[in-house]
């Protein structure tokens, strides 16, 4: 953590990111059809919000050693 942010900077962002994710997600998976091109961006998102899901649990984590 050179960069000078905190853990509680890191998981602000990510939970940032996350939610930004999922809000996407679901505008999308409102539409009653995907274009191909938007059912590869839902997997994306899912990937991405996982990620980021992960990376907040980590840092979570770290507060309780």
């Amino acid at each position: 953590m050179d960069n000078g942010k905190t853990k509680d900077d890191l998981y602000n962002e990510a939970k940032n990111h996350h939610t930004s994710l999922d809000r996407r997600l679901q505008m999308l998976l409102k539409k009653s059809f995907l274009t191909e091109s938007e059912e590869v961006e839902v997997r994306e998102l899912k990937k991405k919000k996982l990620f980021y899901k992960d990376m907040m649990e980590r840092l979570r984590g770290e507060e309780k050693d």
